[in-house]
């Protein structure tokens, strides 16, 4: 998220800088509008970058707590050590919820005798879940899976703090999605 707000910062400074003799007939608010247009972007991609990793109840106040938070969360989902100097409120809900995607996101490997869905019902699954949540599939992450019946599986899948379960079928037909865990 950070390269492509850096990405986005550095097309607008190359369109700025390209179009500066086009610019001079531009009217002070039509440059206005421009800059108002580019903020708005960065803006929105900034507040969205990490709306699923708080939890329910918790936004930080400021931005020197967002920084501690995406501190504490690089440190919790890179399994580093939680850095005891650091005592803000920010920090630490960051390293909880770094700690919890890290867990999340290795789920799967620690469920090596629990039952695997077919792949199509996961690729299923994750296609329905990245869509509600507005993310990549990159995010979604499966934390259970159990066969209620024959050709049907029930996924688990969070993103950050949010789950849905799916319950597929062995082709990767919805046959029912909730919220919630299993």
């Amino acid at each position: 998220m950070k390269r492509i707000i850096a990405w986005l910062a550095v097309t607008t400074l190359a369109l700025q800088a390209g179009l500066q003799p086009v610019e001079a007939g531009m009217s002070d608010k039509d440059k206005a509008v421009a800059a108002a247009a580019a903020i708005a972007i960065l803006g929105i991609a900034a507040l969205a970058h990490n709306k699923h990793h708080y939890e329910e109840g918790y936004e930080p106040g400021g931005g020197e707590e967002t920084a501690e938070f995406e501190r504490g969360y690089r440190d919790g989902v890179h399994g580093y050590p939680y850095w005891e100097g650091n005592r803000t409120r920010g920090y630490a809900a960051g390293y909880q919820a770094g700690d919890r995607e890290r867990e999340n996101s290795m789920a799967h490997r620690q469920q090596a005798s629990a039952a695997k869905a077919p792949p199509m019902a996961y690729q299923g699954c994750a296609q329905i879940v990245a869509r509600n949540f507005a993310v990549g599939m990159n995010h979604v992450h499966f934390t259970r899976a159990r066969s209620p019946a024959k050709h049907e599986w029930q996924i688990e899948a969070a993103v950050g703090h949010q789950y849905m379960t799916c319950t597929m079928r062995d082709t990767g037909q919805l046959i029912d999605l909730r919220g919630g865990q299993l």
